[in-house]
């Protein structure tokens, strides 16, 4: 009789030892006893997401861990932000992930995400999407906004090609990058020759904006530009169902996560009060992946609070997310039968707090389940799992590991 499996992917929760709090990593200073009790009685290992030293995008990193080989079927960061967003992307559209950001008069970048605005979001992007290109035939533009100063940018017309360069500098401090076309072709031309004109008519729609006025004088960084970056084209893939036969379901909130599971085939179940951010409903996610798994074979729960902390730098907040994380676990597993139902916990990549980024260090892995052999691990961290009893293994093998845990995986050969 097969088995069911729920995956948690924490966003960026791996780090590196951090010299000011004692040489540890975030893991490792929280206090975590339901990760503890798992990993003691589990598998526990490295996982490089994509392989050792590869500084991965969290979209290619989900792509593998869920099984596919992001070599072969990745199609750019903004498709599946599109796909996220419930956008129906057609052949020879072109999207971006997109943020609203804050430049001054001379356009240098204050703040690229804008103070994370959360209000008037809506009036901001009704402005936009009065923007007309002029300077290539053929070519609209939609922008959809997604979460805080997130949205997905689309170009639609003949003729377009996803292969240019991002507008976004990914730095403050600087101006807006021009877009260049990344090969001789027309089509390339003209996606960078519009999206460039995009992003100087966004600057003037948006800086004189009401709502954006308003956040000034209340001190507030206004939203008066849109930077893009990661282009995406329509492509499709093979769904779990086709892949592994198993009826599967994703809870999470951030865009980009949301397109990976749809495309993949997942039912997306929404979370109230799950935001993406370090105040997301960690209690309502847990309850809804417990439901869930009643009625799947497998389920995917996502959690981005960790790389929130990371990317901003901050070890105490980082620490209070897993913290936060681990309550959610125990009240998850406080629901499981943990003798049908393999709990693997994870992350997409490390964002080490000194680093601000993404990097190719590799992250911990749990696997807890009937017939697994137990670790004997007290404390579940970067450090400990280089000592555990998984090894180390890429991204491309959890799901491997996990069907055949799961008694549902083909033997190969006779």
């Amino acid at each position: 009789m097969s088995k069911k499996a729920i995956l948690i992917i924490c966003d960026g929760m791996g780090d590196r030892p951090v010299k000011e709090y004692d040489y540890k990593t975030p893991l490792e200073a929280a206090n975590t006893p339901n990760l503890n009790k798992l990993a003691e009685e589990g598998l526990v290992g490295l996982m490089d997401p994509i392989s050792p030293g590869i500084r991965p995008g969290s979209d290619v990193a989900h792509l593998a861990i869920l099984g596919y080989n992001p070599y072969e079927c990745y199609a750019g960061r903004g498709s599946l932000e599109a796909a996220g967003a419930g956008i129906q992307l057609k052949p020879g559209d072109i999207a971006f992930r997109a943020n609203f950001a804050t430049v001054n008069e001379d356009l240098t970048i204050v703040d690229r995400r804008a103070g994370r605005i959360k209000t008037g979001i809506k009036e901001l992007a009704e402005a936009i999407n009065q923007i007309k290109i002029e300077s290539v035939n053929g070519v609209s533009v939609e922008f959809y906004p997604t979460i805080e100063h997130r949205g997905v940018l689309i170009f639609r017309g003949e003729k377009l090609s996803k292969n240019v360069s991002d507008t976004d500098p990914h730095e403050i401090g600087v101006k807006p990058l021009k877009s260049k076309p990344l090969d001789d072709s027309v089509e390339a031309e003209r996606m960078a020759k519009a999206l460039n004109e995009f992003t100087e008519k966004s600057f003037h729609v948006l800086k004189n904006h009401q709502i954006n006025l308003n956040r000034v004088k209340i001190g507030e960084k206004p939203a008066n530009i849109i930077l893009a970056r990661g282009a995406g084209s329509y492509f499709k893939l093979k769904t779990f169902q086709e892949k592994y036969g198993i009826k599967t379901a994703a809870i999470a909130a951030v865009a980009l996560v949301k397109g990976v599971c749809r495309i993949a085939g997942m039912e997306i179940i929404d979370v109230k009060g799950a935001t993406g951010g370090l105040n997301t409903n960690f209690n309502g996610k847990a309850d809804e992946a417990a439901k869930a798994i009643k009625h799947y074979d497998f389920v995917f729960l996502h959690v981005k609070a960790t790389d929130v902390a990371g990317h901003d730098g901050n070890f105490k907040a980082k620490v209070e997310a897993i913290e936060n994380i681990d309550k959610m676990i125990g009240r998850l597993i406080d629901q499981l039968d943990l003798n049908e139902t393999y709990v693997t916990i994870t992350a997409d990549h490390c964002t080490p707090i000194n680093f601000k980024d993404h990097s190719g260090d590799p992250v911990p892995i749990l696997i807890h389940g009937p017939e697994t052999f137990h670790s004997e691990i007290k404390k579940f961290c970067e450090k400990t799992a280089s000592q555990g009893n998984l090894c180390r293994i890429k991204g491309i093998d959890i799901m491997a590991i996990l069907t055949n845990y799961m008694g549902i995986s083909e033997k190969f050969g006779y």
